[in-house]
């Protein structure tokens, strides 16, 4: 990932540029979910959590239309 500084481009700018990039191409996500170790077990826990929890968004949603 790069971002180049734009020709007269204030330092203010580009930084937020810059963390707008960080932020979409998700290496800060990925370096604190590294930063723990987290067992195989939680991971499939967390995994299927967030499934359900996806699931039961998408049946309100389902019965509000």
């Amino acid at each position: 990932m790069s971002v180049n500084v734009r020709p007269g481009e204030p330092f203010e700018e580009f930084y937020r540029r810059f963390k707008r990039a960080i932020e979409a191409s998700g290496i800060l996500r990925e370096y604190r979910r590294k930063q723990r170790f987290t067992p195989a077990h939680e991971e499939r826990r967390d995994k299927i959590r967030a499934a359900a929890r996806k699931l039961q968004r998408a049946r309100a949603k389902f019965r509000r239309d």
